[in-house]
């Protein structure tokens, strides 16, 4: 067992104080209980990981995961206090949305079925027509895939391949929205479509894309599936033991792929005896974080790394010396590599996730850092809450299960790498918005919170 002192305690009272509040809001049917996916993400990466692998704490001084936990607690107070303001300031803001754009759900399907099919086919290209091996790659990170490319690289053909990757992952979870407002044939197209491409995103091995395709699809059938709300809970539960079991198999067989999984007749004794659940270590690297921090190897960036993130879009080929993210940290964590980069410095065998409240503290210090991250998700939580009061345009809707979808993912870092989805989600959604209305001749709205709250249900205003 880990050793925890009263800040580990006093973070669990405070998260799950906050996490009740949230649900009782819930209730009362308060837009702001959405911060309650906030709190699960705080719990699932920062309260789980000690107790499933507690023997990974032992080379931390316990005070170390002490002053961790109280920079969670500060995390936990800075997005409690500025969520309200954030959330006024995001509604106030005009919008330049338009809810009316005529487009029905069928209208919308084929829009993201057209893109869905050009991405596949370049897909399928790449992977030289072999259509089972683009779909099921089962040597996974050991072999080819769809969208394989070099982590860093110069080249324009890599930039475009990481930007058309991002954009299959967006419309395969606007897919997975989509197949609850079909009816038909509609609903059976969607639904191929987006079990298509589960199992790539499934064997490619990272789980971040994932959960990023699939999360829209649980969450949506949640809200709007149409069996019995104890019946949704209790498929939701048997869905997220699946992605568990599941998922160990990826972390321990990515490298290598799957073939000899499929192969075995028992596959779990190929995991071992003592399988246990990886990767929600965030409380780790936040102590590893401070480590690093106090070595003196390092000091606060003062929003540099959060200005590198942002600039991520920008090619390589473009800007040669833009910084890689996360290689000093990598490097320090001792996954530095022996061999040497196309400019003459040594890499890195991967990067290393600091966490959404790691990412603060190399930011800004160890106490103004985590609340700088819980500013952030203040903000993030503040833009969904916008989206969902504009829920009575399905694209919007969209948008909103999309970003809720990749909430969680945001707690192993914030960055865009991991929202580039529901970036080009956007950019997809107001060019449909823009185009619908030239083309049906709509008038844009300018209210900026659609009056939805006293509304009948999205489904009955879609079927309409």
């Amino acid at each position: 067992m880990v050793t925890l002192d009263l800040s580990f305690y006093l973070a669990a009272a405070v998260l799950f104080g906050l996490m009740a509040e949230s649900c009782v809001k819930l209730l009362k049917q308060d837009s702001s209980s959405i911060a309650i996916a906030v709190y699960l993400t705080v719990f699932g990466w920062y309260f789980v990981d000690p107790f499933i692998n507690p023997e990974q704490y032992d080379r931390f001084p316990s005070f170390i995961l002490g002053e961790s936990y109280k920079q969670v607690l500060l995390f936990l107070i800075g997005f409690r206090m500025f969520m309200p303001i954030a959330t006024r300031w995001m509604l106030r803001r005009p919008s330049k949305g338009i809810f009316d754009t005529g487009l029905t759900p069928n209208r919308i399907l084929i829009a993201a079925g057209v893109i869905w099919l050009l991405l596949f086919a370049i897909g399928i290209y790449r992977m030289n027509f072999d259509v089972i091996a683009a779909v099921f790659p089962i040597d996974s990170r050991g072999g080819e895939t769809m969208w394989g490319r070099g982590a860093v690289s110069s080249s324009v053909s890599d930039f475009l391949v990481a930007w058309a990757a991002y954009l299959f992952n967006a419309v395969t979870a606007i897919l997975g929205v989509l197949i609850f407002f079909q009816r038909g044939y509609g609903r059976v197209v969607a639904g191929a479509m987006f079990a298509i491409t589960l199992p790539y995103f499934f064997l490619e091995g990272a789980r971040s894309h994932f959960l990023a395709a699939v999360m829209p699809f649980i969450l949506t059938y949640l809200l709007y599936g149409r069996h019995l709300l104890i019946l949704r809970l209790a498929i939701l539960a048997f869905a997220l033991v699946c992605l568990n079991e599941g998922f160990k198999f990826v972390t321990t067989f990515r490298n290598t792929g799957f073939r000899e999984v499929l192969a075995s007749k028992h596959p779990y004794e190929l995991l071992g005896e003592d399988v246990r659940t990886t990767g929600l270590n965030m409380i780790q690297e936040l102590c590893f974080v401070n480590a690093y921090l106090d070595s003196g190897n390092t000091s606060p960036a003062y929003g540099a790394r959060y200005l590198n993130e942002l600039l991520n879009f920008i090619p390589r080929v473009i800007w040669p010396s833009k910084p890689m993210i996360g290689i000093d940290y990598a490097k320090w964590r001792g996954f530095e590599s022996m061999s040497e980069s196309a400019e003459g410095e040594l890499g890195v065998v991967a990067t290393v996730s600091t966490g959404m409240i790691g990412g603060g503290v190399l930011n800004f210090g160890q106490i103004l850092g985590p609340v700088a991250a819980g500013i952030l998700m203040a903000l993030w939580t503040g833009l969904l809450i916008r989206w969902w009061k504009q829920r009575r345009s399905l694209l919007r809707f969209v948008l909103f299960m999309l970003g809720a979808g990749l909430t969680f993912n945001l707690g192993r870092d914030i960055s865009l790498l991991v929202i580039w989805p529901l970036v080009f989600a956007y950019f997809f959604i107001r060019l449909a918005e823009i185009w619908a209305t030239k083309r049906f001749g709509k008038v844009p709205q300018t209210a900026t919170v659609a009056p939805a709250d006293a509304a009948p249900v999205l489904a009955s205003r879609l079927s309409q």
